[in-house]
């Protein structure tokens, strides 16, 4: 990626608390016009069920829904981070790998290590948590190959949070590079995510890169799917980047402080221990950014229930980091507000379910104001954000000399699946089967696939 990408320009950058405020009036107003017109034309909804039943139900199908996509799409709009002040760092870094019977794709992540474009010395620590496998030994033979600086840990029947905190000790550079084994970096991830950190405030603790998904299931219908909930995954880092909430978090490949890190006694065991990091930091007044030209390519299975999957994790570990002791108030009121967004998301889930279900029977015997209503205020913010966010990494893959396969006619109707009333249903049942699995199961690690080249090509 060449050194002008990301140099300043001639925009005029808004304060993020000017920022905030334009998002929540735009919002409230769209809100508002929601309120006026809905209950202008619902008498023979409340002929129906009474006034403060038809209130109730339209808050939940229309109001709430119609604030946060607003929310959401405006924000989107009004994302601009600031230029980078610091091309080409070189401060040395050290790159933390945890793995278990994953030596394919740990050897392929060393080698998208090995062409990084970094001038700093990179240090590689692979943290073995008791593969059966050769594993550890390919890792040794791939550093002597790559000419990789990479010394192997075992951990045998440690989680990955605790493999972490192991190579944490170890770890004497400055800054730590978490990266997931099967990860793919962008030539230029690492330099850009320095390069991020080093351009950012002093209290910068953090900088995630942003993980672009391909679906292990083969089809178009797949990888229409692993499309739509990378872009969903990024809009959510980039709202919470901007306005500092927890879910900037990406275990994909993000870089640490390491001073930070070991200030808040390093990662906590739980499925979504990165938004517990993350938490830690955000109490502490730290912030935390994301680069979106730190490409790291991945396969994970994707399915229509993964968006909501993800939700429940990141609500379950903003859950615990909660009632962690020690508790302090966050810094911003932006990240206070985005937190009691993030943790009433599956309730609102729940909430909206229930009351789109009546909704639905309702317009089985001709009452079509709640679905009316839902299409006109809700379904076009819903449908803003998926666009937004597409356009972004568009421009994201452009920059980086890349681009993607267009989309066919099944493909236009994809946004959709962003809709609330196809999410929601969906995000109550995902929600209550992840919750129950992380009791069953404990809440170590995401389930591994085998690699797969992502669909990427580079234009000439």
């Amino acid at each position: 990626m060449p050194d002008f990408v990301g140099l300043p320009s001639a925009r005029r950058y808004v304060t993020v608390q000017s920022k905030f405020v334009v998002a929540q009036v735009a919002a409230l107003g769209w809100t508002g016009v929601a309120v006026v017109i809905s209950l202008a034309f619902a008498q023979s909804l409340a002929e129906l069920v009474s006034w403060p039943y038809a209130v109730v139900l339209l808050a939940a199908v229309v109001w709430l829904p119609a604030y946060l996509a607003a929310f959401i799409a405006i924000t989107l709009v009004l994302d601009d981070p600031p230029a980078l002040k610091v091309v080409r760092p070189g401060t040395p870094v050290t790159v933390l790998i945890p793995v278990r019977d994953e030596r394919t794709a740990l050897v392929a992540t060393m080698a998208y290590l090995a062409a990084q474009d970094y001038d700093g010395s990179v240090r590689v620590i692979v943290v073995d948590r008791g593969s059966t496998d050769d594993t550890p030994n390919e890792a040794r033979r791939a550093a002597l190959r790559l000419g990789l600086d990479t010394e192997v840990l075992c951990e045998p029947a440690s989680d990955r949070a605790s493999a972490r905190n192991a190579g944490l000790a170890r770890v004497t550079t400055p800054l730590i590079v978490a990266v997931d084994p099967g990860a793919y970096l962008h030539p230029s991830a690492v330099r850009l995510l320095v390069a991020r950190l080093s351009s950012s405030p002093s209290d910068t603790a953090a900088v995630a890169g942003d993980a672009v998904v391909r679906n292990h299931q083969d089809g178009n219908g797949a990888e229409l799917l692993a499309a739509e909930y990378a872009l969903g995954a990024n809009a959510v880092q980039r709202v919470n980047a901007l306005f500092q909430g927890a879910l900037v978090a990406e275990g994909a490949c993000s870089v640490f402080r390491t001073d930070a890190v070991r200030a808040v006694n390093g990662w906590a065991p739980g499925a979504a221990q990165d938004v517990q990091l993350t938490w830690r930091f955000l109490e502490r007044g730290w912030r935390v950014f994301y680069e979106p030209l730190a490409l790291a390519f991945t396969t994970e299975r994707i399915t229509i229930g993964s968006t909501a999957r993800r939700r429940a994790r990141y609500a379950w570990g903003l859950l615990a980091a909660l009632h962690e002791p020690g508790r302090r108030a966050l810094r911003f009121p932006f990240s206070r507000f985005l937190t009691a967004v993030d943790v009433a998301t599956p309730v609102l889930d729940l909430v909206f379910t229930v009351a789109w279900v009546q909704a639905v029977v309702f317009l089985g015997f001709g009452q079509l104001s709640l679905v009316g209503f839902h299409l006109l205020f809700v379904l076009p913010m819903s449908l803003a954000a998926p666009a937004l966010a597409r356009r972004y990494q568009r421009d994201v893959l452009d920059e980086a000399g890349l681009s993607v396969a267009r989309r066919g006619g099944v493909g236009r109707l994809a946004p959709l699946l962003w809709a609330q009333a196809v999410q929601a249903p969906i995000g109550v049942w995902s929600e209550l089967r992840e919750i129950q699995r992380l009791r069953d199961e404990g809440p170590d690690d995401v389930t591994q696939v085998p690699l797969r080249v992502p669909r990427v090509r580079l234009r000439p």
